[in-house]
């Protein structure tokens, strides 16, 4: 099913545009929780939009420039991952996974590199939750004020060139404004929001050790808790290069070099244009 523009079809939705958050979107098909949660919410200032699944959220007119997601994984009438992965696509909004039926870490570990920004196993307490969305609601909104600040100081003190558009290196080619990443045998190779950003970090920096604080900030993590998310994020496209062969005879972990108590650095020449 086609998710973009739209997150599902038949859902009107408005984009991110960076807003400080202002409503929680609670997903979660058990009715009697998702009205304790949300009347919880409701009863100290959030304003709720909740829904039982797919077919509420395509009927629904969702606004997505100011708000925190909170997502059941197990749906009636979908798999959660498969919700967070579209809203994914069109936002960069916080999202919050709750789960009272997947509790192996590797089910917690697929949800971060999906993009989750908090993960909550049932049962958990409601003030919990609160706090939880507080405070990805509040760095999602601090992240995006100190880029848009210090944009502004830029644009104030030059103009700044526009950035490339594509990078080559390799073999392989990323094409900036369509966010699409080829192989070395012409294969389209699927990134997440996360993986482009984390990708376009370090080709702007090839050959530069970048800390993980710097990549933190460049892709949206920002939940301290899950510092080593970027670890997950960055295993993941080495991975992709290794799917994808390699580079210059490199495989994923010599393309991007971990250097120990530093960060990492991308080892591939790069070609912008």
């Amino acid at each position: 099913m086609t998710v973009a523009p739209q997150v599902f079809e038949g859902a009107d939705v408005t984009p991110d545009n960076g807003i400080t958050a202002a409503t929680v979107i609670l997903i979660d098909d058990d009715h009697e929780f998702r009205k304790a949660i949300g009347d919880y919410l409701e009863s100290n200032g959030v304003n709720i939009v909740a829904m039982a699944g797919v077919a509420d959220i395509a009927a629904r007119e969702l606004d997505l420039s100011q708000c925190v997601i909170v997502l059941d994984m197990q749906l009636g009438d979908a798999d959660g991952l498969d919700v967070m992965r579209r809203f994914r696509d069109v936002t960069d909004a916080p999202i919050i996974l709750m789960t009272g039926h997947r509790k192996a870490e590797i089910d917690r570990v697929v949800g971060l590199e999906l993009g989750a920004d908090d993960y909550l196993i049932k049962p958990f307490s409601p003030r919990e939750l609160l706090a939880r969305i507080r405070v990805v609601g509040r760095r999602h909104d601090t992240l995006r004020m100190a880029r848009d600040e210090h944009a502004g100081r830029s644009a104030e003190k030059r103009v700044e060139p526009e950035p490339p558009r594509v990078y080559r290196f390799g073999g392989w080619r990323l094409d900036r404004r369509g966010r699409q990443m080829t192989d070395p045998s012409g294969n389209v190779v699927s990134l997440t929001k996360g993986d482009f950003n984390l990708l376009v970090a370090f080709l702007d920096a090839a050959g530069k050790t970048l800390s993980r604080e710097y990549l933190l900030n460049a892709t949206r993590v920002h939940e301290d808790v899950f510092d080593r998310s970027i670890d997950v994020q960055i295993l993941r496209l080495r991975r992709r290069f290794d799917n994808g062969g390699g580079a210059a005879g490199h495989d994923g972990r010599s393309i991007i070099r971990t250097e120990r108590g530093a960060g990492y650095v991308f080892t591939i020449p790069v070609e912008a244009d």
